[in-house]
């Protein structure tokens, strides 16, 4: 089969499928149409692209030579977060911590107040939690 009679029965398909479309769908591709032969006409559409830059580090880097406020304020700005989070760090800890030493302690508690169950002496898991919690302390 020759490319032009190739052309020529996809054309002839193609026609017999557009007159069984309604009116609303070939007004829409219509329109589709003309708005793509417009782009053509126009040329490619070039859309401005924003790209954030690191702006403080560079200033700091910028005015590292000069000397004065701005210069410390723009270096504190890049180590002040190094220095919240390492101070976050610390007061996950200490609350972790804090939370550990309460929960054993409402245990001893409830040890020496006889509260427990007999079978939570009786457990292995038992034991290993006091041996673990002379280390602790």
């Amino acid at each position: 089969m020759k490319e032009t009679e190739f052309a020529y029965r996809v054309r002839q398909v193609l026609n017999d499928g557009a007159e069984r479309l309604d009116y609303k769908t070939v007004y829409r591709l219509e329109q589709a149409r003309e708005r793509a032969l417009q782009r053509h006409r126009t040329g490619p559409v070039e859309t401005p692209v924003w790209v954030p830059s690191l702006q403080t580090a560079s200033h700091a880097l910028d005015r590292s030579t000069s000397r004065g406020f701005w210069t410390w304020l723009y270096r504190a700005g890049l180590v002040l977060p190094i220095l919240a989070l390492v101070i976050g760090f610390i007061g996950i800890y200490d609350w972790q911590r804090t939370q550990q030493i309460e929960h054993l302690a409402d245990l001893d508690f409830a040890v020496l107040m006889d509260e427990s169950p007999i079978d939570t002496f009786a457990d292995s898991g038992f034991g290993v939690l006091l041996k673990n919690q002379d280390r602790v302390n």
